[in-house]
């Protein structure tokens, strides 16, 4: 090649670089700052002795071939054989279900499965690739080749090396790849540097974006090696389960807005912001006592502690306490379930307890079963976010008295944390909080229901407890975990780092918790007794709470409005899919209109929005994914809209539990 071809591209290079700094200042302006003054670091767009564009990395170019047929390569070995993930449910015995959407779900699965290999052939085949992430960026020829061959609705390219990402500016015009995405209802995310977390939190925010229906098949491109793309590989393997957990659905947000209303005419108090809490009992020592193995460890420690620390139980470590004669100063449920009252009441069953729940006060989300909280002494109720009814109680707050605290799910030692935090409690040890368990043989408590020889749920407790992934120890290496107990030890980090005057000890032998000083039972030594302690602490939940604004009267207004406007925004949102599909692309269009609309309802009323949103994430994902093993698109199409229609009917029927609800 002579020295004025290579002039030529040198300059098509500048002026490519160029072009996209102008598009990422009006498209992308936090792209482009990081941008616009940039100096690469060892890294660069050479020519290399064949005239190639290449990538200089170190004096070395880092493509041994023309990264151009290189590129050609990659994309036809991804398209023969793609890497990609798709959401899928681990669906309950039928003797085990017991809502309305988890059997048509499973209908859904049933239906697929008779009429398909159940299996997905090759989704690369598919017209167009509804979402893509691009492990690594390079000089981009890569990316360009597939958007030849394929068309692709939404991108996220993810380059570790910013001055990787500064020669790929060089090399391809970034305009038509995210304009093609965007003429189509899609979008193109690009990051740039970051840790391995930053690809699970960015394909989580496109999901959100975009519709989180969008998470049924994703495809991965890892374009080259590297320790931080393994590591984002091997974070998206350990966390991508998240971005299809903790939806909520309909009937479940019925159920819960059913007994919210029921606790509020009941005149249960709700726990108000920890600014309106004054706690003298601040600095005192509270044992947060959950149900896994290593409580056996503590159970000694408490019994001869009692009189020096407030002990709050969460959920089914109650009877594990009362078994062993240590009444909790607080008991925490948080299950909507009427279901739970078979696991409370385990506490009558057993003749050798003597303590009675009219010797207990309860802390509960607003959702519990109304006759578990009426059989306590004291009840008060902690409003749960992200919730039908915890939103209700948010629209009679006209004061803006009451709290909600975020990370109270997904098991009740999150809500028993955020209640201990939100009353004000600054020294907190974390006790059976195990979040894991070293053998899958003894997964909670010897002394809790789990083992009761007459537990009837106990063949299903021992198969949701199956590791399913390993996580680091507290105080050994690893432990076994399940992605249940995984996600509620990650919002215990999320509130722990939120709060940061708050001390928090890990005493238990399971799961590292971050945020929480490992810190072995045997090793706390406490002295000073709590004077009057049960008056203390019933006072101090007294002065904490309020039903102030809870009226019977507000409390009906606003179910009325409630009732009025999901009738309004369900119709909207149904008539966007009422009806028949010709394609998955164009199913895809109407689901993304839905999301676009439940954005909006999200604003204008949050009890709707709660109460549907779960519902709709659940059948759109999992129309979408069955879709995918259906080879024979006429088929694919009829599977398709009779799954559409099933799922419309199965809305208005909710619709119609929920009109009963708000009419007693």
């Amino acid at each position: 090649m002579t020295d004025s071809e290579n002039q030529i591209k040198k300059m098509l290079l500048q002026a490519t670089l160029i072009e996209n700094l102008n598009y990422i200042k009006k498209k992308v302006p936090k792209l482009y700052a990081q941008f616009k003054e940039f100096k690469p670091s060892g890294t660069g767009v050479a020519l290399d002795e064949l005239g190639n564009i290449n990538l200089l990395n170190n004096g070395n170019f880092a493509y041994d071939e023309d990264p151009k047929s290189l590129a050609l390569k990659q994309v036809e070995k991804y398209l023969n054989h793609p890497v990609y993930s798709r959401y899928e449910i681990k669906h309950s015995p039928d003797e085990e279900i017991y809502f309305k959407q988890q059997a048509l779900l499973k209908s859904i699965f049933n239906v697929r499965n008779s009429q398909t290999t159940g299996k997905i052939i090759r989704p690369t085949q598919e017209k167009r690739l509804d979402f893509i992430c691009f492990l690594g960026g390079g000089l981009g020829f890569h990316i360009q080749e597939l958007f030849k061959k394929k068309e692709v609705l939404n991108v996220l390219l993810f380059e570790p090396n910013p001055s990787i990402f500064y020669a790929l500016m060089h090399c391809i015009e970034l305009k038509p790849l995210i304009e093609q995405c965007i003429s189509i209802g899609g979008a193109f995310s690009i990051c740039v540097g970051g840790d391995e977390n930053v690809v699970v939190n960015e394909v989580n925010l496109l999901l959100q974006k975009q519709g989180v229906f969008n998470v049924s098949l994703i495809h991965y491109f890892k374009h080259y090696d590297s320790p931080l793309i393994t590591k984002s590989i091997d974070k998206i393997k350990e966390l991508g389960y998240r971005w299809s957990t903790g939806w909520g659905f309909f009937e479940d947000e019925v159920i819960g807005l059913e007994h919210t209303l029921e606790n509020l005419k009941l005149n249960f108090p709700v726990i108000k912001r920890p600014e309106l809490v004054k706690n003298p009992l601040s600095k005192t020592p509270v044992f947060l006592v959950a149900n896994g193995p290593s409580l056996d460890l503590a159970i000694n420690f408490l019994k001869s502690h009692l009189e020096d620390i407030v002990v709050i139980s969460c959920g089914t470590a109650l009877k594990a306490l009362l078994s062993n004669g240590i009444r909790p100063d607080i008991h925490v449920e948080m299950e909507r379930s009427p279901r739970l009252e078979y696991s409370v009441l385990a506490v009558e069953r057993d003749k050798n307890i003597d303590i009675s729940f009219d010797d207990l006060n309860i802390v509960a989300l607003n959702t519990v079963y109304t006759p578990i909280l009426s059989r306590f002494k004291s009840t008060f109720l902690l409003t749960k976010i992200n919730d039908a009814g915890g939103t209700f109680i948010k629209l009679s707050d006209k004061s803006e008295q009451f709290s909600y605290p975020s990370f109270t799910n997904p098991t009740v030692t999150n809500a028993g944390l955020a209640i201990a935090t939100e009353l004000g409690f600054k020294n907190i040890y974390l006790v059976g909080t195990d979040f894991g368990f070293i053998s899958e043989d003894k997964h909670h408590a010897k002394d809790s229901i789990y083992y009761d020889n007459d537990y009837k749920y106990k063949e299903k407790a021992s198969r949701l407890m199956q590791g399913q992934i390993e996580v680091r120890g507290n105080f050994r290496e690893s432990v076994l975990t399940t992605f249940t107990f995984d996600s509620s030890k990650g919002n215990v980090e999320c509130l722990l780092r939120s709060k940061p005057w708050v001390k928090a000890y890990n005493t238990s032998d399971g799961a590292l918790i971050k945020n929480a000083e490992p810190k072995k039972i045997s090793d706390i030594k406490l002295t000073s007794k709590i004077a009057n302690k049960s008056e203390k602490v019933l006072t101090l939940l007294h002065h904490a709470s309020s039903s102030e604004n809870l009226s019977t009267k507000i409390v009906e207004k606003n179910i009325e409005l409630t009732l009025v406007d999901t009738k309004y925004f369900l119709e909207q949102l149904l008539q966007i899919t009422n009806r028949n599909f010709d394609s998955r692309e164009s199913l895809a269009t109407a689901f993304y209109l839905q999301n676009e609309l439940m954005h909006k309802i999200a604003t204008e009323n949050e009890t709707v929005f709660w109460l549907i949103q779960g519902s709709f994430k659940y059948f759109q994902s999992y129309i979408m994914a069955s879709s995918y093993f259906y080879s024979n698109l006429e088929n694919r199409m009829e599977f398709i809209n009779a799954c559409v229609d099933a799922f419309h009917k199965h809305i208005e029927d909710v619709y119609i539990d929920l009109t009963h609800v708000c009419s007693r």
